[in-house]
Parts: structure tokens; sequence; C-alpha cells
């Protein structure tokens, strides 16, 4: 099964995601850098959520990323 093809919950069991990843397991997933990552959030592509000092990325923006659609405002 390509990445396309999955939906969410297959996304979230295959990879044993939380609701909310770190940055850095969002790019590990998706296959991106860093900068590529941050330039998807100025876009709007990707939400950052800030818990303290950490911030993460719901899952439906990673989900969506692999799907080739952009998130949701």
């Amino acid at each position: 099964m390509r990445d396309g093809d999955m939906t969410l919950p297959d996304v979230i069991k295959t990879y044993d995601l939380p609701l909310n990843v770190s940055v850095n397991r969002f790019c590990e997933v998706a296959g991106i850098g860093h900068t590529r990552f941050y330039e998807l959030a100025k876009e709007g592509a990707v939400r950052l959520r800030k818990n303290g000092r950490s911030t993460t990325v719901p899952v439906e923006d990673l989900y969506q990323l692999l799907r080739g659609e952009q998130a949701a405002a």
C-alpha cells in the first residue's frame, strides 16, 4: 500500500503515531528536512501547536501531506 492510498488510521497505525507529532518525527515520516518543514508551516500547509516549550503538529496534517493535500487552516 502506498502512502497516498492509506487512510488516517492506517498512517497512525503504520508509523505508530500519537494525535500530535514532534517536528522531528513529522520530518522523519514525511521524508523532508526541517527547512522544508518550516517552509510548509509558513505557507500554512501544516499547523504548529505549542505545548510548553515543545512544538507539535497534528497528525492529520502529516496525513494530508502524504496524500498530497494541503492542511485545513
